[in-house]
């Protein structure tokens, strides 16, 4: 019924399923219980919002697609997928759903007729052509490449909904009518003569089948054993909701933890309250639980933290639903402190590599194979003081110059994106950038991405911390 509403009904849409009031790196809506954050967001603003992705179904999770693990996260008409190994803005690609649902539904794109190539808007990639009853929507909505928000270019309008895998046929919409109906790779067009343009060809939604077609998971690293329980850290028993974790400093990734709340109405526990949890790691958002709350008023939801960012807090938002219907909300949190720092680069030492020159000289490792990162200043001392991340790729024991090198920092609150540079002779690249108040004894994690010129990507990590010193 969801999805035969919001296809009638799109019209309202807009106004209806208004962005919700939220944090400026997070969108989210009052229809739904999950958000678009940080990445994930900003893509989904910039390149055509709800008429062309819909409304999120799930957070951002790890997921198997393929044969690599990437942070997803389904909407009604697209599911994101993260890769990281890519810089801005091809680091969020968009699942090839149109195919996959054909594939789903036992039909082989690949047998399907044939167009004219002498038909307009015909592609030779797949031999087939665009319907002229869909040109228009195809041609004038794409990703945003080259800056140009007033007009897509093909390129954008392929990397959106990639090329036509059909030729337009009748077939049955989302509301059991029958449509004119072109596939595309990423997505599935039908044609509604009864509405006004441009809401007349509307998107199927292919998000919204893959996510119930996939396995579910709620959790980055499956549901451990109960391994702690709620004692520690647990707040004197007071009037109203409450939430705590079992533990608030992991010394270690991949470790479990426990989100504990209690519900205490009127002085008395209240047994059999639904809780659920939503933590904010530094580039995900998870879903943890349902749990119960038995004969104390307490509920216990077991996670992993995963890989979670060494000294990132991670907010984690608690929400009570009573027997009675009445709704409830806590708030906790947990910062990891780990002791061990990041590996020094591994690997033989490599000669005749050409020494960094200029502020990259600074902290330079030695020269190994493959892509390194590292800052010029590991420990800022002033707030408004300049850093600089540096990367060098190596291959097959020579340096690479021209490739194009884009970096993402974790910052507590809000991520920061840098670049693009381009290395030079050294194989090296500088990306200068404002320490900008980061905060004092905060390791800041930096992702840098490097994409050698025929294309092949690569990645690196290192870290800054900032040690202010103490007002006198």
């Amino acid at each position: 019924m969801r999805r035969l509403l919001l296809i009638i009904c799109f019209f309202s849409l807009f106004a209806a399923a208004a962005p919700a009031q939220a944090a400026s790196n997070e969108i989210c809506f009052q229809q739904v219980p999950d958000c678009l954050t940080f990445r994930f967001a900003s893509f989904w603003r910039d390149n055509g919002g709800l008429a062309v992705f819909g409304l999120p179904l799930s957070p951002a999770k790890n997921e198997q697609v393929g044969d690599q693990k990437y942070k997803v996260q389904y909407l009604e008409r697209a599911r994101f997928e993260l890769h990281k190994e890519n810089a801005k803005p091809y680091d969020v690609l968009l699942g090839l759903l149109g195919a996959d649902r054909l594939a789903a539904q036992g039909r082989d794109w690949q047998t399907f007729p044939k167009a004219d190539p002498s038909a307009p808007h015909y592609f030779a990639e797949t031999g087939h052509a665009i319907a002229p009853q869909f040109w228009g929507f195809w041609s004038s909505n794409g990703l945003e490449f080259d800056g140009n928000k007033k007009a897509k270019s093909p390129a954008e309008s392929l990397a959106l909904f990639g090329f036509p895998i059909s030729e337009p046929q009748m077939e049955p919409g989302s509301d059991g009518q029958m449509y004119l109906t072109q596939w595309f790779q990423r997505a599935k067009f039908e044609y509604h003569p009864e509405n006004k343009a441009p809401y007349d060809v509307l998107l199927g939604l292919l998000g919204a089948d893959a996510y119930h077609a996939a396995p579910q998971q709620s959790q980055p690293a499956g549901k451990p054993a109960k391994a702690i329980g709620c004692a520690p850290n647990a707040p004197a028993i007071a009037e109203g909701a409450a939430a705590w974790v079992a533990d608030a400093e992991p010394a270690a990734p991949a470790t479990n933890n426990a989100v504990c709340a209690r519900l205490i109405v009127n002085g008395a526990p209240v047994a059999g309250a639904q809780v659920k949890a939503t933590a904010r790691y530094s580039d995900a958002t998870f879903s943890y639980g349902p749990a119960t709350t038995g004969a104390d008023g307490q509920a216990q939801i077991d996670f992993n933290i995963d890989k979670a960012k060494n000294r990132y807090v991670v907010a984690i938002d608690v929400s009570f639903s009573a027997p009675g219907g009445q709704a409830y909300s806590a708030t906790t949190n947990f910062r990891p402190r780990y002791s061990f720092e990041e590996p020094p680069p591994s690997g033989p030492v490599l000669p005749n590599i050409p020494t960094p020159t200029g502020a990259c000289a600074a902290n330079a490792p030695a020269p190994v194979e493959g892509a390194q990162a590292w800052v010029t200043v590991n420990q800022p001392n002033d707030p408004n003081q300049f850093d600089s991340i540096c990367a060098r790729l190596i291959v097959n024991g020579a340096v690479v110059s021209g490739a194009e090198v884009n970096a993402i920092a974790y910052r507590y609150g809000k991520d920061a994106y840098y670049g693009p540079a381009t290395t030079g002779a050294e194989g090296v690249a500088e990306i200068g950038f404002p320490v900008e108040n980061g905060k004092d004894h905060y390791t800041v994690y930096i992702d840098v991405a490097i994409k050698a010129p025929n294309g092949q990507t690569y990645g690196a990590t290192t870290y800054y911390r900032p040690v202010y010193p103490t007002p006198q």
